[in-house]
């Protein structure tokens, strides 16, 4: 027997172990989601109190976390440490910037800072760099993928790529942690946004969201909502969740019927018909959860959707804490990269992973400009008509991107960090460097640190 014919052999053999292995396969189970006993609004009312207890009422600081993998990761932790070493001086002593953080908001890469930060809160200093920034989390999960001691589980239809990526993150990162262990007092709330595969509508893990699936979710690990905010599709599969809507008594708004009486098409319709889908658990019995980027890759449009959930924007929803404030801040970590491209130097075709990676990278980066443009113009609007000349209202928006880089090789060599779940020491060191810089120096949030000053002076 021939060299080939020897191989063909081992070939033949090893397909023929894999195809018993995937016909004997075993259905393994995923953590499932608990039903909701009783749809409770107190209870999540109560929450946020608890959680928004002890900043200072007169500001709201709201962060929102792009997507790029450890690329965002990196950038986002890189804001945070600017916060925190940035101090404030008001009528309860000198306190840090961070602390006043009421809410975050995330897809992607950036899920996994906010989730740790929200677990954790300062103890992100201390390890977050270690077990994840400088971690080849890539490779780790490649290995778990082709390690034969997971075969079986993966040739399940009710277990795939997603739920053995949950399953690391809880080994390195969230200990099983549920979200509830997010609920803490003067923790900020941290939304962790995905998107339904189905309908392409943006899945927040949030009570208020997950009420009208009759879903508890509490309980619910931490690890599985950030694999859903950052599972790729095809490189990941989908985290299924099921839908038990019609069994807790929830009950719509009634601004829900009102918008879908309407002929006008309007922001509150739009999300009002999202409702009514979900409301259908014959239409719709299960979600199947992925990137959060592909329905909004900033993390930008939790902001804008609860303000125009209502038609008075001066009493905007209650999703978005400490919205009675004086002064807004929104900080945009906006890790989106744009590498340089020879292509349109020659004729010749670009390959075709790299088409695909551009388009994708493109319309995220198109569709993610309308996303600033439309959040600002809200807020702006939000802040005209909530201001009175007794109590005047101020919205500041901060741009932390890379296109905020003075210097033009450090930008480059930003830009064309790829998106992956591995970097170089030195790349994650210029990352949380740019992030801590570009902060610091952004003229808008000095402003808004001066005008909080002058306030507490007053």
């Amino acid at each position: 027997m021939g060299a080939r014919e020897l191989a063909s052999g081992y070939v033949i053999r090893y397909l023929a172990v894999i195809l018993t292995l995937v016909s004997t396969a075993c259905s393994y189970m995923a953590p499932e989601v608990k039903p909701l006993a009783r749809w409770n609004p107190e209870r999540n009312a109560e929450v946020r109190e608890m959680m928004s207890a002890g900043r200072l009422e007169d500001i709201a600081v709201l962060l929102a976390f792009s997507g790029g993998g450890t690329r965002a990761a990196a950038f986002s932790y890189g804001v945070l440490k600017e916060l925190d070493r940035t101090v404030i001086h008001t009528s309860r002593g000198d306190r840090s910037m961070l602390t006043e953080v009421d809410m975050i908001s995330s897809v992607s890469g950036g899920s996994f800072t906010a989730a740790y930060y929200g677990l954790y809160g300062h103890q992100i200093f201390e390890e977050f760099e270690a077990r994840f920034l400088r971690s080849d989390v890539q490779g780790s999960l490649l290995r778990l993928t082709i390690s034969p001691s997971n075969w079986r589980r993966l040739a399940s239809p009710t277990f795939g790529r997603g739920d053995l990526a949950a399953e690391y993150y809880d080994r390195i990162l969230f200990s099983d942690a549920p979200l509830s262990a997010m609920e803490r007092p003067g923790a900020p709330r941290v939304v962790i946004n995905s998107t339904d595969l189905t309908t392409g509508v943006r899945i927040p893990f949030v009570q208020e969201m997950f009420d009208l699936l009759c879903v508890d979710i509490g309980e619910y690990p931490v690890s599985r909502a950030v694999a859903a905010s950052s599972g790729v599709p095809l490189i990941f599969s989908p985290i299924a969740v099921q839908n038990y809507s019609g069994s807790c008594g929830f009950r719509p708004p009634g601004w829900v019927n009102e918008a879908l009486a309407s002929e006008q098409l309007t922001s509150q319709k739009i999300v009002a018909r999202n409702i009514e889908g979900y409301l259908d658990r014959e239409l719709r019995p299960w979600l199947h959860l992925v990137d959060g980027g592909i329905s909004d890759n900033l993390g930008l449009r939790s902001f804008y959707r609860a303000l125009t959930l209502t038609e008075d924007l001066s009493r905007p929803s209650n999703l978005l804490p400490h919205l009675n404030a004086k002064h807004v801040l929104v900080v945009l970590v906006n890790a989106n990269s744009h590498p340089h491209r020879e292509w349109a130097l020659e004729q010749k075709s670009p390959p075709l992973i790299e088409v695909a990676g551009s388009v994708s990278g493109s319309q995220i980066s198109h569709y993610s400009d309308d996303t600033i443009l439309i959040t600002r113009k809200t807020f702006e609007r939000w802040v005209e008509e909530k201001s009175t000349p007794e109590r005047p209202v101020t919205f500041h928006f901060v741009d932390v991107s890379f296109s905020r880089v003075p210097d033009i090789e450090e930008r480059m060599f930003l830009n064309n960090i790829g998106t992956s779940f591995v970097l170089t020491d030195e790349e994650v060191d210029r990352l949380i460097l740019a992030g801590e810089e570009i902060l610091s120096q952004s003229p808008v949030f000095r402003d808004f640190l001066n005008l909080i000053q002058q306030s507490a002076n007053q």
